[in-house]
């Protein structure tokens, strides 16, 4: 955090600037400046960085593991001198998930899912969101869908891993855009095209799991 410089904690960006502080950092903060360089900031400007608050948690995760006696495999495969069993040690969750799903020979994450990247990426460059599409068993879509053609409305697939109760499984294509980025597309969420942010993205890679979108 650039105020408290400790571990982020619900990391926060304030729209006028590079910095990035504890949510609880800059409570005090909102409507008049950055504490750092003094730039205004607004309520309306304020962001979470889920992204980062992601990749904070998986690191917590893993310096557990390293440290952890009890968890970590490395320390017990050079106690023992002998490979110990993966799966006794591996990340819970999202990681579980996915070594499950391909155990049993599912689909892959993003399976029956379409995807279109609209406006700039800078924290994910778009390459490496295209990779882990294609890595999740999705597609690519180089033009952006459109919610009222009946092409895109008859398209009779389903995402396999979205919740079957959920309206989601419905939703096949997607419109990313970054949300730390000045391009935001108008709401959409007809059929079976929604908006997401790519926030939302990462989260579902890292969870294995298509998860809700607010409405």
């Amino acid at each position: 955090c650039s105020r408290c410089t400790n571990i982020l904690r619900e990391p926060v960006c304030l729209g006028g600037c590079e910095h990035i502080f504890c949510s609880n950092c800059v409570s005090d903060c909102i409507g008049t400046g950055c504490p750092v360089c003094y730039t205004p900031a607004w309520i309306q400007d304020v962001k979470i960085n889920r992204q980062l608050d992601s990749m904070i948690q998986l690191c917590s995760k893993l310096r557990n593991l390293l440290h952890d006696n009890k968890l970590s495999g490395v320390k017990a495969c050079l106690r023992r001198k002998v490979c110990e069993q993966e799966e006794k040690y591996e990340i819970p969750e999202g990681p579980h998930r996915s070594r499950l799903n391909r155990e049993q020979l599912l689909p892959k994450l993003f399976d029956g899912c379409y995807f279109y990247l609209g406006g700039s990426f800078k924290h994910h460059p778009k390459d490496n969101l295209i990779k882990l599409v294609t890595a999740g068993g999705g597609q690519i879509l180089s033009r952006k869908p459109k919610p009222d053609s009946d092409v895109t409305q008859t398209i009779n697939t389903v995402a396999y891993h979205a919740r079957p109760d959920s309206d989601q499984r419905f939703c096949t294509q997607y419109i990313i855009y970054e949300d730390l980025s000045n391009y935001h597309p108008e709401r959409v969420r007809q059929g079976k095209v929604w908006k997401a942010p790519s926030s939302w993205f990462i989260d579902c890679v890292m969870s294995f799991e298509l998860l809700p979108l607010d409405s």
